[in-house]
């Protein structure tokens, strides 16, 4: 074990390695189910963005401990507060980091395709019916 460490500084060094869980907590706390199509989508981009947060939740978490030299106990309950509040931030900006364009539509296909799917399913007689109408 670490010596000349007291228990709320190896509490630091934990919360700051793991700021990337806390960002990607708070990530999922704002956006939702939206953070599988983001993450799919951008997954470098998720990731940075979860450790910045991650880290924004960290950073302040461990300013305020030490300015009002609260107990690991305390720090814990600030670090969860700093998350939902993170959270609720991140939910304000959904629309800028999840934006979903439109699917592109599929190109029509053209009518000699129309024909030979229509001739693969067995409905050929269809299309010759459509023939003979349109030729008189």
């Amino acid at each position: 074990m670490v010596t000349g460490l007291s228990a709320i500084d190896i509490l630091y060094l934990i919360l700051l390695v793991g700021s990337l869980a806390f960002g990607l907590e708070a990530l999922l706390l704002g956006l939702g189910g939206k953070l599988m199509v983001l993450y799919r989508r951008r997954k470098v981009k998720t990731i940075v963005i979860a450790l910045a947060v991650g880290l924004a939740i960290a950073g302040p978490a461990i300013v305020t401990s030490m300015a009002l030299a609260l107990e690991p106990l305390y720090f814990c309950v600030v670090v969860l507060a700093y998350m939902f509040v993170a959270g609720k931030i991140i939910s304000v900006f959904r629309e800028k980091l999840a934006r979903t364009p439109a699917p592109p539509l599929p190109p029509q296909p053209s009518e000699r395709e129309i024909k030979a799917m229509l001739r693969k399913r067995g409905l050929g007689k269809l299309v010759k019916k459509k023939r003979a109408k349109s030729g008189g």
